[in-house]
């Protein structure tokens, strides 16, 4: 589902819609769809300030024979972005209608009737909520694909009863599936790496006090390092978070205190429950991690780790997100999860 319109312009030429959009900073683009021969296909992206999700596609097409009513002209300027789209990209998809129309004529055709463009709304939004809020949707719907495609159990085992309880458990350990399940385990703590470090880049660019720490800051980079900053291939933000290890509880913690004042340990001392046990979601955090470092440096797998007890990983891991967020919503006075 998505906003789709398009503009049967009075005339144009193809040339002068494509020069129009490219003037605009659309990029040529592949497209999934099979349009006519000839059809020039762009998309948009405004990746300043997190401004966008999806951004807006553009179509330059050649205008069918049924499409004739609407025009004369041999041309149309197809947009599209879907319902996830963020007001910017909403309100880009509809300056690009209305400044084309100013240009060359015509009239508009699409999901909200003739001449009428998508409606906006009230956008609260600002670039650290929009930040944060895309790298929260980034992990959790990996975390949700995993817990969605993860393999059952390899051997079906019988009926469980008190006289073969035992027989059973010894059997469950060969099942191959339990390995898979180990594997599985550094990559939830990669996700938990990224969700920090990405939110801690985030927020040093943004967060008033770190952004006068980092006026005054001095830190010795190699000649490689000062080629890409100078190039844009890589942010002022990116290399302090270098300057840490977010897989490591004790050096999270220290960059956040460090730039923000945060104690993600402190925020993350809570009892909560996570499958059948109940246990401070910082020291299962610790855990995880140290059985993570297990099982890349040493291969050491738990063969006791069932599909229920790996998707206990995964649901302690967004607890602990969900607290830092809760945070950050109320220490910066914006809205991440009401948006969401």
């Amino acid at each position: 589902m998505g906003r789709d319109i398009t503009l049967y312009p009075k005339k144009a030429s193809k040339k002068e819609l494509k020069d129009y959009l490219e003037n605009l900073g659309f990029v040529k683009c592949e497209h999934l769809w099979e349009w006519s021969k000839g059809t020039l296909n762009y998309s948009w992206f405004e990746f300043e300030d997190f401004k966008s999700i999806v951004g807006v596609s553009a179509d330059i097409y050649p205008v069918e024979k049924e499409e004739k009513e609407y025009t004369d002209n041999d041309w149309a300027l197809h947009v599209r972005n879907v319902y996830s789209a963020s007001w910017h990209d909403v309100k880009m998809l509809n300056d690009v209608l209305k400044n084309a129309r100013k240009l060359f004529g015509g009239d508009i055709y699409g999901d909200y009737g003739k001449n009428r463009y998508a409606p906006l709304w009230e956008d609260e939004s600002t670039p650290l909520s929009r930040g944060i809020k895309s790298i929260y949707e980034h992990v959790d719907s990996n975390i949700q694909a995993v817990i969605y495609s993860m393999p059952e159990a390899s051997i079906k085992m019988p009926e469980n009863t008190k006289e073969n309880t035992q027989m059973l458990e010894l059997l469950s350990l060969n099942d191959p599936s339990r390995v898979i399940y180990n594997g599985l385990v550094p990559f939830a703590v990669s996700m938990f790496e990224y969700f920090f470090s990405q939110c801690f880049k985030i927020l040093i660019k943004y967060d008033e006090n770190a952004i006068s720490k980092r006026e005054k800051f001095n830190q010795k980079i190699d000649f490689q390092t000062a080629i890409e900053l100078s190039k844009n291939n890589k942010t002022i933000e990116e290399v302090i978070a270098s300057n840490y290890t977010f897989q490591n509880l004790n050096q999270l913690n220290k960059a956040y205190k460090e730039w923000l004042n945060i104690d993600v340990r402190s925020i993350l001392y809570k009892k909560k429950k996570v499958g059948n046990s109940i246990k401070y979601l910082e020291n299962r955090i610790a855990e995880i991690i140290q059985y993570r470092h297990g099982i890349v440096h040493h291969f050491s797998l738990d063969r006791t780790l069932t599909k229920e007890g790996y998707i206990d990983i995964l649901k302690a891991i967004e607890k602990s997100i969900d607290e830092i967020i809760l945070f950050i919503e109320t220490k910066y006075d914006i809205k991440i999860k009401e948006e969401i």
